[in-house]
């Protein structure tokens, strides 16, 4: 994100995806955007990127179908 910093507009994007038993990150989608079109393909992409461990089996059992729903948001504040 550091090195597309001067394409971001001050901002923040919301986004939800679920995370699958395995750690994989599926069905990403921005839930509001106050920046720009950048910032929002930047913080899908982080997304995307991000290493997450499996949920733990006793965890999973209790999530609907073994997935965990989250939403999440960045944020690009002024000086």
């Amino acid at each position: 994100m550091n090195s597309q910093l001067g394409l971001l507009n001050i901002g923040r994007v919301e986004i939800r995806f679920t995370v699958t038993p395995e750690g994989k990150v599926k069905s990403p989608q921005v839930l509001s955007n106050s920046s720009n079109e950048s910032f929002a393909s930047v913080s899908l992409a982080a997304i995307m990127a991000a290493e997450i461990p499996p949920i733990p089996p006793d965890v999973a059992k209790i999530l609907e179908n073994g997935r965990l729903e989250i939403d999440y948001s960045f944020s690009i504040l002024g000086h």
